[in-house]
């Protein structure tokens, strides 16, 4: 059967998104909407418009002579697999070993280490496990209320000074 695309398909595979690609590729995996957009972490709404798209891109009228046709062309062997752009890392080399990670702390500073609560680039995901999730509100309202107080102290001692 030959392919629905007029022309070469190189020039109409170029168009394509490497999100739309990777798209593809799951879906010649016969992966469903929902199934790929938890591995790509987006909606299925946006699977289903990238779908959409890379459909009006090549000419053809299903998902899945879509990605026939990308597999037929080597596609999918060319690139590298899709990554969302949230929290990606940035490669600055090799990581430390974790068991060597705390080698020459103290246990007192291990202790109290109990990480950001934001992400950063050697945590871009958050980790932390119950007691920290536990201890960085406290943190925060302890904090709030040492702000408060020393405004308050302040404002006090403006008062006294101006009356």
């Amino acid at each position: 059967m030959p392919s629905p695309v007029q022309g070469d398909p190189d020039n109409y595979i170029s168009l394509l998104s490497a999100a739309q690609i990777e798209t593809l590729r799951h879906v010649f995996e016969h992966k469903n909407s929902k199934e790929i957009a938890r591995i790509m972490d987006v909606s299925p709404h946006t699977v289903d418009e990238r779908v959409r798209r890379a459909l009006k891109k090549l000419n053809v009228s299903n998902r899945i002579e879509a990605a026939t046709i990308l597999a037929r062309h080597g596609v999918f062997d060319q690139v590298t697999p899709y990554q969302p752009l949230t929290y990606q890392l940035i490669d600055l080399g090799a990581a430390a070993p974790a068991d060597e990670a705390g080698v020459g702390r103290s246990s007192f500073r291990r202790l109290f280490d109990i990480g950001s609560p934001f992400p950063t680039a050697s945590q871009p995901a958050n980790r932390h496990g119950l007691m920290e999730r536990i201890i960085w509100p406290i943190l925060i309202a302890f904090a709030t209320i040492l702000a408060f107080s020393a405004l308050y102290s302040i404002l006090v001692g403006l008062g006294r000074v101006l009356t």
